[in-house]
């Protein structure tokens, strides 16, 4: 699974823990995504729910004075638009148009025949009109578009004094190819060139650990996530309060974010019954607008980008974090005889179980926790490793998935590229490599600062030098290993 996912919340819409709405289809862009999102309402109106919108069932009636019945009283003009069988402008339209006075519009089908044959309608699509003396009017044949039939019905009211808002029916206007060959001004053609190449430098990098991808993971979770539950208590504050102490132990932090997170934690902390989500967001907003440089970089993915914005992103950020958590675990109880190894991977099970926005990932996590006998995790090392099992299963489930970004082909990692020693001559996982390689790559030490402003992490560090390029290659990566096979 991944982003979007589309769930659809009827009128009598309960809460509960297992109740997290009805899956919609989703498309591959917004048109498509309209289109099942539509479908689905007319079979939700089919059986009888779906009261609160207008009436998005074909018309199969021939009687047109039967399209008066059950319209508002002030009604004074039917459109009827009659499109084939495998279109859906017709409903369409009449969301976009519902909430204009005067007007009321439904839609039919050439199977239909009685009402197509009383109608004398040939061409389709075609549009009519049906005033409240159910004289018929044509006035618009072979229009295909949502906008082009929302435009021919504006024109035909404008004369009757019947407005619909500007930004209902806006002009229909050519978007083929060409739209996409924009010439862009010099500054828009120098950076779409810089990003081209702080992409490709990226790739030729070895598994990289970004600051800026583990912040924007961060603030996402927080702000995206935790935000938008309405109220959080019981087994949920737990979860939270458990997410929040790994993130203020080990998460790689300049002094104010340090200070900010320690304070958002102590505050959940002594919460007595519950805190509500939107106090979350509204805590991180106020620290946002006083510019306490509580973050070193942009809310943005890097290494985490995807080839476009349906791919990879959260997901790929969020299992980043939670491997640089396990390893920061790691590294900062190195001597410590009294810590408990699943601190982190407990965090992680209440963050999904409670509130990671994909309900089907966070099932396949959670069964995966249970399979994979998460709860006999018994040293830091062995967390570090179950973590990398687990993202490598939920890697092999997804491997030629349909959501899998054609760029970023779901592998095993470490690929024996970035690390030939992890695997045997049998090609099984040497796990004392892959421990080794895991704890180099989410190192702290490792972490690197493109597009961060490493003054906000370290204060005692001068201002970033200036690239002579500027733009996205102005904050330079100041890692301090120099670039090279992680494995030697």
């Amino acid at each position: 699974m991944s982003y979007p996912t589309l769930r659809y919340f009827h009128e009598n819409y309960e809460e509960g823990p297992k109740n997290q709405g009805e899956n919609i289809q989703k498309g591959d862009d917004m048109n498509s995504h309209r289109k099942y999102l539509v479908e689905y309402l007319i079979k939700e109106q089919q059986q009888g729910g779906g009261k609160i919108y207008p009436n998005l069932r074909p018309y199969t009636q021939s009687n047109l004075d039967l399209l008066f019945t059950g319209v508002p009283k002030e009604t004074k003009f039917v459109v009827l638009i009659i499109e084939k069988e495998n279109e859906s402008t017709g409903p369409e339209v009449t969301m976009d148009l519902h909430a204009v006075s005067n007007i009321v519009i439904r839609y039919s089908y050439p199977n239909n025949t009685a009402l197509v044959n009383k109608l004398k309608a040939t061409k389709f699509p075609t549009m009519l009109v049906i005033d409240a003396n159910k004289s018929v009017q044509k006035f618009a044949d072979g229009l295909k578009t949502r906008e082009s039939m929302k435009m021919a019905i504006k024109n035909f009211l404008q004369p009757k004094h019947i407005n619909i808002p500007e930004q209902e029916a806006r002009t229909e206007i050519f978007t083929g190819k060409w739209l996409e060959a924009e010439v862009p001004d010099i500054d828009s053609l120098f950076e779409a060139r810089q990003k081209k190449l702080l992409k490709d430098k990226i790739k030729r990098m070895r598994d990289p650990v970004f600051q800026m991808d583990l912040e924007t993971a961060l603030r996402w979770s927080l702000k995206r996530e935790v935000a938008r539950t309405k109220t959080i208590s019981g087994e949920k504050l737990i979860a939270l309060l458990a997410y929040l102490n790994i993130i203020v132990k080990y998460f790689p932090f300049g002094l104010n974010g340090h200070r900010f997170m320690l304070q958002l934690r102590d505050h959940v902390k002594n919460t007595v019954e519950s805190i509500k989500g939107e106090e979350i967001l509204e805590v991180f907003q106020k620290a946002e607008q006083k510019d306490d440089k509580l973050f070193s970089s942009p809310e943005q993915w890097l290494a985490c980008e995807g080839s476009s914005p349906e791919h990879r992103g959260y997901p790929c950020g969020l299992w980043k974090m939670f491997h640089y958590l396990t390893v920061s675990s790691a590294e900062k109880n190195v001597d410590s005889t009294n810590v408990d190894p699943l601190e982190v991977l407990r965090a992680m099970e209440g963050y999904i179980r409670h509130f990671f926005g994909c309900a089907d990932c966070a099932q396949h996590f959670l069964e995966m926790v249970e399979k994979k006998d998460m709860k006999s995790v018994s040293s830091l090392d062995s967390s570090i490793l179950w973590l990398w099992m687990a993202h490598n299963a939920a890697n092999k489930r997804l491997a030629g998935d349909e959501t899998e970004d054609p760029e970023f082909p779901k592998i095993q990692f470490p690929s024996s590229d970035s690390c030939p020693l992890c695997r045997n001559t049998d090609n099984t996982w040497d796990f004392n490599e892959v421990l080794k390689y895991l704890k180099q790559v989410y190192s702290s030490i490792n972490v690197r600062y493109i597009g961060s402003d490493t003054r906000v992490l370290h204060s005692a560090l001068e201002a970033p030098i200036p690239s002579k390029n500027g733009g996205v290659l102005q904050s330079l990566d100041t890692t301090r290993l120099p670039e090279k096979t992680l494995c030697t």
